[in-house]
């Protein structure tokens, strides 16, 4: 199954780039070949061609639902309207386009499961602030989450658990877990 996790948010823009911090995150991990994570902070006009040749779509946004800041939350969202869905997403719009394009390019009679993913954020409406505490804390979380939805395997979620403690630090810039070589040798010592 081939699985694209499209992480929509611009880093600086507080709490409302989440999207864009986890999917730095995803992108410093040894994934496997089949999954593969992309961040956006808009609609691309090569989106289409990838939205085609995927199994799995799974949108990571910052969450603006009815719940406590920090709060993570993975959906499925493959037989709801797209308007519907993307109601809680800060990228509302943005999401709802991509959700529909997804099911537009699926190949006819092969349905596109696509899945939502974020953390509630605390505050949308600021610029180059930093992420509160309660949405940077939910990281670990919703990393674990993505990769049990995807699939990826335990052994790959205790790795991102780890490397994702080890560099625990309050900051925007992004952060390189470790090199690729390190990765692959640490990923392939666990299994």
């Amino acid at each position: 199954m081939r699985t694209l996790i499209l992480c929509v948010g611009n880093a600086s823009s507080s709490d409302d780039g989440i999207g864009a911090r986890i999917g730095q995150v995803l992108q410093s991990l040894p994934l496997p070949g089949d999954i593969q994570v992309e961040v956006v902070s808009r609609f691309r006009i090569e989106l289409p061609d990838r939205l085609a040749e995927v199994d799995h779509l799974v949108v990571v946004d910052g969450l603006t639902a009815e719940a406590e800041p920090g709060t993570c939350t993975v959906v499925d969202v493959t037989g709801h309207p797209a308007a519907v869905v993307a109601s809680g997403c800060c990228h509302a719009r943005e999401v709802a386009d991509i959700i529909q394009l997804a099911r537009e390019v699926a190949p006819e009679g092969e349905g596109c499961a696509i899945t939502i993913g974020g953390v509630r954020v605390e505050h949308s409406d600021w610029t180059g602030g930093d992420f509160s505490s309660a949405v940077l804390s939910a990281v670990p979380r919703i990393v674990d989450l993505l990769l049990l939805t995807t699939g990826a395997g335990l052994k790959l979620r205790l790795l991102a658990a780890e490397l994702l403690r080890k560099s625990e630090r309050p900051t925007r810039e992004p952060v390189e877990l470790y090199s690729w070589g390190e990765a692959s040798a640490q990923a392939a010592g666990l299994q």
